[in-house]
């Protein structure tokens, strides 16, 4: 398990890489926009080891222990940092985050959040100096399988957000934080292996590479203390009743973090929305060749198709409509001319034999 934890974090964007081994001149070298770097931790004989650049923490229920950050600002002038542990969740990229101080889950039963006993330190770093930060962390004494599974995070304290100006001419604004993933397992408790559910499937705006565009999001969940990075993952949407719909996304990379759930999203491209009965099939696969597959019904209604259809810019096709009045109109001409046409018949025969009576008297 720890070499899975080794292979996925040395690729988050979020995290930068680091090695415990690294001393802090290396550190600063790879560099960060946020100007300051985070190196982990620990003493000898400790129970939290760092050696694959995360905090990988085994105790006894119930044990306190220590989680050290060495802190570097790489900036000339001293500046505050909020120092917290956070319990990991998953964003909807399919990737492990830190970020959050709130997490929720149904299937989440220990918050690593909530373990620490002097979260959300403030540490002072002057310019182009470094400086340690301690949290105490206590193991639960309830029992579970598996591990628990948060991050040690870093931002800057009261600090406004930097701007910069895309060519288009479009600000943005960045806040910077940086995370270090913490692992926690009671020893002798059983390992827990990953279960992959979805919850429900609903309608989406989805943002892509040339803008908002509908389709739905698949809310997937982990529900066990277990993690597997780096899977490749499939979805494909069907609808009863008509077999040439068929609708496909593929991502790799998904990575759920334990006990957590995130939304997949599947575009539609230009093609809107219609009321109906539908069935999505999602295939997780990897790692050492397992794979999972996933199947759930869902309906769209005509409400639903209506607003998501509005908010992506699809505007309704009267086409069918037209085409109806078209219809019903050349019918109604056609309906009027022959009843025209058989009152005229009708008048003129009538004049025919009034006027073959007349010549007989």
């Amino acid at each position: 398990m720890t070499r899975l934890f080794r292979k996925i974090f040395l690729g988050l964007a979020l995290i930068f890489s680091i090695v415990g081994a690294m001393n802090f001149t290396e550190i600063a070298q790879a560099g960060t926009s946020g100007d300051y770097t985070l190196k982990p931790a620990t003493d000898n004989g400790s129970k939290v080891n760092i050696d694959g650049g995360f905090y990988l923490i085994k105790g006894n229920p119930g044990e306190t222990v220590d989680v050290k950050v060495d802190v570097f600002n790489t900036s000339d002038t001293e500046r505050q940092f909020i120092v917290s542990i956070n319990t990991a969740y998953t964003s909807d990229d399919g990737q492990p985050a830190y970020d959050s101080s709130k997490v929720s889950d149904p299937n989440l039963k220990i918050q690593m959040h909530n373990l620490v006993q002097n979260n959300g330190q403030i540490v002072a770093v002057a310019g182009n100096k470094s400086t340690q930060a301690i949290l105490k962390v206590k193991i639960p004494d309830q029992h579970y399988t598996g591990f628990l599974m948060g991050g040690l995070n870093v931002q800057p304290y009261h600090e406004k957000a930097k701007g910069t100006v895309t060519e288009n001419g479009t600000l943005i604004k960045n806040k910077f934080s940086y995370s270090l993933p913490i692992q926690m397992a009671q020893l002798g408790s059983q390992n827990d292996d990953v279960n992959y559910k979805i919850n429900r499937v609903v309608p989406k705006i989805v943002n892509t590479s040339v803008g908002k565009e509908v389709g739905v999001a698949a809310n997937v969940a982990n529900t066990k203390n277990a993690f597997l990075p780096d899977l490749s993952s499939k979805a494909v949407i069907t609808k009863y009743g008509d077999s040439k719909f068929k609708m496909t996304e593929k991502k790799d990379g998904q990575s759920m973090a334990p006990t957590s759930n995130y939304n997949y999203t599947v575009s539609w491209g230009k093609t809107p929305l219609r009321a109906g009965k539908y069935h999505i099939k999602m295939t997780y696969s990897g790692s050492s060749v397992r794979t999972w597959v996933l199947d759930k019904d869902f309906v769209i209604t005509d409400a639903q198709a209506a607003k998501y259809n509005n908010l992506a810019g699809h505007k309704p096709n009267y086409l069918w409509l037209y085409i109806l009045l078209g219809v019903l109109l050349l019918a109604l001409i056609l309906g009027l001319g022959i009843f025209l046409g058989k009152k005229n018949s009708k008048g003129t025969e009538n004049n025919s034999m009034n006027r073959r009576s007349r010549r007989r008297r």
